[in-house]
């Protein structure tokens, strides 16, 4: 009874130790993934106020030039293109800005933080985090693909504008516009695809795919469990 007694206390004194160092750990490790949800918030808030500010600048711009009917009306045509631009890119922003504050107050509310706190917890908020990256950089990826074809359609009138056609001045401001707006938006997309694509292999790091079939009539059920 002595000998039970006394390896009771030892197992005791040798777990204590240990439990201590795992509750450490998880509470970095989720310290950790909240710092990376928080940067990769403020990153997109940085961008898509960028487009807003340049959204807007671009309609009040773009209607000053639709003013002067000099140049074979070339200063209107440029206006009309980046106004055009300005109105889309101010409402996409804006939107995004909505989006982005919707999940923040989500991700930060008592509920959700306390929840972390916990094994299960922190695997499924790193889930919800890494998808929600992977979705952001596939708008990014699409959203660049399309401000490349932008910028080929502005090259492409630009290089008409040379070519001897009808009114070139009007091709060479429409061009101008739509490859200036075009370049921006390239711009914005690509930091933004690279760093959604570094915030999603971080919080996809720590998480061990287990695959457990669960008949369910003919529903089969995935499940990701958190190694720390």
């Amino acid at each position: 009874m002595r000998w039970s007694i006394g390896s009771a206390g030892a197992l005791v004194v040798l777990i204590a130790p240990w439990t201590a160092w795992a509750q450490d750990a998880r509470e970095l490790d989720v310290r950790s993934v909240e710092e990376a949800h928080r940067e990769s918030s403020a990153t997109r808030r940085t961008l898509a106020s960028a487009v807003l500010v340049t959204g807007a600048s671009s309609v009040v711009g773009g209607a000053a030039l639709m003013i002067p009917d000099g140049e074979d009306l070339a200063f209107r045509f440029a206006g009309i293109n980046t106004a055009i631009f300005g109105a889309v890119n101010t409402v996409v922003a804006l939107i995004a800005l909505r989006g982005i504050g919707q999940e923040e107050c989500e991700w930060e509310s008592d509920s959700a933080r306390a929840g972390r706190r916990t094994a299960d917890g922190l695997a499924r908020a790193r889930v919800h985090a890494s998808l929600d990256e992977r979705r952001e950089a596939t708008s990014h990826a699409i959203n660049l693909g399309l401000g490349a074809g932008y910028f080929g359609i502005g090259a492409a009138a630009i290089l008409t504008s040379r070519l001897g056609v009808d009114h070139p001045n009007r091709w060479l401001g429409s061009g101008v516009a739509i490859a200036s707006q075009a370049l921006f938006l390239v711009a914005i997309d690509y930091v933004g695809l690279r760093r959604a694509a570094r915030f999603h292999r971080f919080f996809l790091e720590g998480l061990v795919p287990t695959i457990g079939a669960l008949p369910s009539g003919s529903e089969l059920h995935l499940t990701f469990r958190g190694s720390f």
